[in-house]
């Protein structure tokens, strides 16, 4: 019989594939370092693109921030130009209200009553004086109190007291006074 020695071609086949193997395995591993590299590269621009984006996120916020603080500057600046115009307000008022308060009050005296003393404390007036009835100084009061100027109208003190043969009424009446009223009150009936 006749014997072949198939040996040799199994080693050469054996050698062949074992070729084939390791070139694709090296293929592999090729691939493999490509898609990782690739992979990687995409990684590395979404995070230049992300630390871009903070960059300028953080330039606005910065920005705003110095923004805000101008704004903050300028309502500060407003609210004190603001209480200087209400200080200038107030002096205005303090200057010509006191006359305003005087004229009024020379307005609502009832003929048959007599002021012998006005004293004003921080807006607090006091009025001492004599009245030829009670009825001329509850007219006093009312007119007082129907005055922008005046409110908290009190009768503190009356007297009845003979001057001159004439019987007459002495009498303390406190009020407070507002110096710039919004819109003066009518004046009660009956005054001069």
């Amino acid at each position: 019989m006749i014997r072949i020695n198939l040996l040799p071609v199994r080693v050469s086949k054996k050698k062949v594939a074992g070729r084939q193997q390791i070139l694709l395995l090296g293929l592999v591993v090729v691939l493999a370092i490509i898609a990782n590299w690739v992979w990687a590269s995409s990684r590395a621009g979404d995070l230049s693109v992300r630390e871009a984006k903070l960059k300028r996120t953080k330039d606005e916020i910065t920005q705003l921030d110095r923004i805000i603080g101008e704004v903050k500057d300028i309502k500060a600046q407003q609210a004190a130009l603001k209480e200087k115009l209400d200080t200038l307000d107030k002096l205005k008022a303090g200057r010509s209200g006191p006359v305003r308060l005087l004229d009024k009050l020379a307005q609502i005296i009832p003929t048959r009553l007599e002021i012998r003393k006005m004293e004003e404390k921080s807006g607090a007036f006091q009025f001492d004086g004599s009245a030829a009835t009670i009825d001329d100084v509850s007219a006093f009061m009312s007119a007082l109190k129907g005055t922008a100027y005046f409110s908290s109208v009190e009768l503190k003190k009356t007297t009845a007291v003979n001057r001159g043969g004439l019987r007459i009424v002495d009498f303390v009446v406190t009020a407070t006074a507002s110096y710039a009223p919004g819109a003066p009150a009518p004046a009660a009936p009956g005054k001069r």
